[in-house]
């Protein structure tokens, strides 16, 4: 996993320089150290957009069948388990169950009048004539049916009078549990496939993960178990965490891409996207709907805290003699600079350079074409935006913001681990014990 970006960053230099080479004898390409290092916003490192969640939300379902009287809460609100949360209109309620009692009374009066019509016909089938009691004995079948199917009537009416009945003894729809109300959907608003949304609510609170999106053309970047790093979009402040889940179940459906390669949002594809969740060893300062960056763990942090770039061992020449790269000069033409290099890393394949290198040098691929005196062509961040803004400005960028977008509008989505709860607290039922 550690070698695969840094790989993805030696493909890429090759390919600009095997690219541009060819353009006039004498050029020679040179690609900027903090980009191949994956120093500062638009490194090596794979990065992704994301937002800080709840661990989890409970949903309140509101009964359809009722009106609703009063809303105890308001979104923000911090509430506790067994608090009120709202409560549905007993008149109304009322006026249902004497309604439907009403409904029953006149099912039982209509069965007890058929099977006495019943009992009337099979006393004149007795005493009637051979050739009548063919016909009396039809009419004694549809009695019968008839029976039968006011038995049936009766026993529905019956369970929804007793469903009414429970009803009015719980007018009052409770916190199951402890948290904070996120939203109260009073208008009945409905989702994009028009299923009503849930009626309340309720996130758990000062406790977070953090949510992102993986794309199929960045799956291998991913993975579950994955140490990641989130980055702050205002400050330096980092956050470590693990990848705890990746959702390929439920893909969607998106116009571009959430992955960003150096810090520049990919808008030339359009696949299916899955989300990914974040456990956080520490959730100290974060908000709940707060944007963060989230890239793969390579070790960065620790290369960003010290003064040596760990550059890819591809770009070095001679390193068990006299190590050296080709570098731009302060005149814009190539040289062979030496170089002093610190332990090697194997398992990222970098050697840290103490000396010789800065992060705002340029430095070419090696490659026997190569020679002291050539005119650099320089390529960075900047060679891959379309020029209209330079990629390094990603707070301005539109893939980025509508990505943000799409990730705030689900700060607070239902995953593996949320609860779907009802009015009465049970998860098989409707508000109200319905």
């Amino acid at each position: 996993m550690k070698k695969s970006a840094v790989f993805l960053s030696l493909l890429l230099s090759a390919s600009l320089l095997f690219g541009c080479s060819g353009k006039t004898e004498g050029e020679a390409s040179v690609q900027s150290i903090s980009m191949i290092c994956g120093i500062g916003s638009t490194g090596l490192a794979d990065r992704f957009a994301g937002v800080v969640s709840p661990k989890s939300e409970t949903s309140i379902k509101k009964n359809e069948e009722q009106t609703v009287s009063e809303v105890k809460v308001k979104a923000g609100d911090k509430v506790k388990k067994g608090q009120v949360l709202f409560t549905y209109d007993e008149e109304q309620t009322q006026l249902d169950l004497e309604k439907a009692q009403l409904e029953l009374d006149q099912l039982k009066n209509s069965r007890e009048a058929q099977k006495q019509e019943k009992a009337s016909l099979e006393k004149e089938r007795a005493s009637a004539s051979q050739d009548q009691k063919l016909s009396y004995t039809l009419e004694i079948q549809e009695a019968e049916t008839a029976i039968l199917e006011a038995d049936y009537n009766i026993s529905t009416k019956e369970k929804e009078v007793e469903k009414l009945k429970k009803t009015l003894k719980n007018l009052t729809v409770k916190s199951p549990v402890n948290g904070q109300i996120q939203t109260i959907n009073e208008e009945g608003a409905s989702d994009s496939n028009g299923n009503p949304l849930p009626y309340i609510t309720i996130v758990e609170t000062g406790s977070y993960r953090v949510k992102g999106y993986v794309n199929e053309t960045n799956a291998q970047a991913l993975a579950e178990g994955t140490a990641v790093l989130l980055r702050s979009r205002v400050d330096d402040t980092v956050w470590h965490g693990t990848i705890s889940s990746i959702d390929w179940e439920n893909p969607e459906q998106a116009g571009g891409s959430d992955y960003i390669y150096g810090g520049a949002a990919d808008s030339t594809t359009t696949s299916s996207r899955y989300p990914f969740y974040v456990k956080l060893e520490d959730d100290k300062n974060l908000m709940l709907g707060q944007h963060v960056y989230i890239e793969p763990d390579y070790g960065q942090e620790d290369n960003e805290a010290s003064d040596a770039l760990e550059l890819p061992s591809v770009y070095i020449n001679d390193t068990d003699s006299s190590p050296w790269v080709w570098a731009q000069n302060d005149k814009n033409l190539l040289e062979k600079r030496s170089i002093t290099l610190g332990e090697y890393n194997a398992d990222m394949d970098t050697w840290p350079v103490t000396d010789g290198l800065t992060a705002d040098d340029y430095i070419a691929f090696p490659d026997d074409s190569l020679q002291e005196g050539m005119t650099c062509v320089t390529y960075d961040e900047n060679s891959f935006s379309d020029g209209s803004q330079p990629v390094e400005n990603i707070e301005g960028n539109s893939n980025m913001d509508s990505m943000d977008n799409a990730a705030g509008n689900e700060a607070a989505d239902s995953a593996a681990g949320s609860a779907d709860s009802v009015g009465d607290g049970s998860s098989d039922s409707n508000g109200g014990g319905m």
